[in-house]
């Protein structure tokens, strides 16, 4: 009886899992290699913690724990995906700024990380960042922070998914 729940549990982190690898693929091989659109300091974070997402996934579809173990996987999951949300969020939101209301450009992300410490870099990015303003593609009237955003909650809607299984498992 115990092993049913564990396969669920197996394919919903698989699920997760291929969402999040084929994010990442479209993002660096469509988006950034085809139509040869680099992506902005946001969609960089962005694109880090969906990797972190991907990683949970792959560990928790690997480790297939018992029911504590899957809601540990499951919470940590939902903070990487709900943090990844919320810069997402603010990507979407400076996008929908007048062009007289969107903050000043930051300086370069590679300058940055070699100059400020890494706080400062999350903070300097969160508080300005203007050229993540710029509507560069869309996709069914949906720019790439709104695509993106759309995934964050996919994904934490997949490990929501496996803590609500494991509070009927006990």
């Amino acid at each position: 009886m115990d092993t049913a729940p564990n396969v669920s549990f197996r394919s919903l982190h698989l699920l997760g899992l291929l969402l999040s690898i084929g994010a990442l693929l479209i993002a660096v091989f469509f988006m950034e290699q085809y139509l040869g659109l680099p992506p902005c300091p946001l969609c960089i974070i962005d694109r880090g913690i969906v990797l972190i997402a991907a990683v949970l996934f792959l560990l928790a579809a690997l480790h297939n724990p018992a029911a504590f173990g899957q809601r540990v996987y499951a919470g940590l999951n939902v903070l990487v995906c709900s943090a990844g949300a919320a810069v997402a969020g603010r990507h979407v939101w400076l996008q929908s700024l007048p062009p007289e209301e969107v903050p000043g450009c930051t300086p370069d992300l590679d300058y940055m990380l070699d100059v400020f410490p890494l706080q400062k870099v999350f903070t300097t990015l969160m508080n300005s960042a203007g050229e993540c303003a710029e509507v560069s593609w869309t996709f069914l009237g949906l720019s790439i922070p709104w695509q993106t955003l759309l995934l964050f909650v996919a994904l934490i809607a997949v490990s929501l998914t496996v803590a609500v299984k494991t509070a009927r498992v006990r």
